[in-house]
């Protein structure tokens, strides 16, 4: 995908939750590396207004305002992204909801099921329907996970539940589509200076007692743009060597390497892959990789640090 430079020239991705955050730092990167960008959230005004800007850069650039958690507005917007720019090379499945922490028994059907439809059924579906706009010739689906998707937290049982979930969606997704040529990779951002996890970053700057202790500065909390340099990178070819269906946890120094260098090497990645036989790195697998090798990967978690 691309021409190997990094650049993602002529290349046709859609964004959800684009309206804001990490969302639209994602959109701005991507229109920076040259491709063209369709935008999806609930907020017509917003990404209407992110259109405008990208489209003053050159950029072709498109609004498309969706419910995620609506199966015909889902449908909508697939048919919609076919119709402007007839097909789809990369699929970011951004859009998330974060619930009102509460205890798990107080947890309504209401906020329970609307955290698995935007937070897992969602990326399904277009993760599925973009496949098919992807063709005979590939593309990349990223998933925004969470580094919640492995750590438990009080008082957010959905949504620790619906991103571990979509860790083994993307697991799967990857492994039956490796030899389609589409490649299908989380990212599990930490703590992001966004409207959505205002609320936990208050919570998380103070002691049980009142008292305010500092938020670490290392990969523990950041502003959208600087994690999100790397998502993009990972729909080019110089991010080939990533392991299909894994998900790293990003901290800044990792979003800095994987943006200039998304190869990933021993530097960053922890144990890239361990299937029997012992240690192997991705770069040394057959690609698309053989179903053996790829099952092999997928058998021993993969653990990134």
């Amino acid at each position: 995908m691309g021409d190997g430079s990094g650049r993602l020239d002529g290349r046709r991705a859609l964004v959800t939750g684009a309206s804001r955050g990490i969302g639209a730092a994602i959109a701005r990167r991507f229109a920076e590396l040259g491709a063209d960008v369709a935008l999806a959230a609930r907020s017509a005004e917003a990404i209407e207004a992110l259109a405008a800007e990208l489209r003053e850069t050159g950029t072709r650039a498109v609004a498309v305002p969706a419910d995620l958690t609506d199966r015909d507005s889902l449908q909508a917007l697939i048919e919609r992204v076919g119709e402007e720019f007839g097909g789809l090379d990369v699929l970011v499945n951004n859009a998330g909801m974060l619930p009102a922490a509460v205890r798990a028994e107080a947890v309504g059907w209401t906020d329970w099921d609307s955290a698995i439809g935007l937070n897992l059924s969602a990326p399904w579906y277009l993760a599925c329907r973009a496949k098919e706009l992807m063709g005979d010739g590939g593309g990349v689906v990223v998933n925004n996970a969470s580094t919640a998707s492995y750590y438990p937290s009080r008082g957010l049982v959905a949504y620790n539940v619906t991103k571990a979930a979509l860790v083994m969606l993307t697991r799967v997704l990857a492994l039956e589509w490796a030899r389609d040529g589409v490649r299908v990779i989380g990212v599990a951002p930490g703590k992001i200076d966004t409207d959505l996890v205002q609320p936990i970053l208050r919570w998380t700057a103070m002691k049980p007692s009142g008292r305010t202790c500092p938020v670490p500065a290392s990969g523990t909390r950041r502003t959208p743009g600087s994690p999100n340099r790397s998502k993009p990178c990972m729909a080019t070819p110089r991010a080939a060597t990533v392991p299909r269906g894994s998900t790293p946890v990003t901290n800044e120094r990792q979003a800095s390497l994987a943006a200039d260098n998304p190869s990933w090497r021993s530097s960053t990645v922890r144990a890239v892959c361990q299937p029997a036989g012992g240690r192997r790195t991705w770069g040394s697998f057959p690609r698309p990789p053989r179903d053996d090798a790829l099952q092999g990967c997928q058998a021993r978690a993969v653990t990134w640090l």
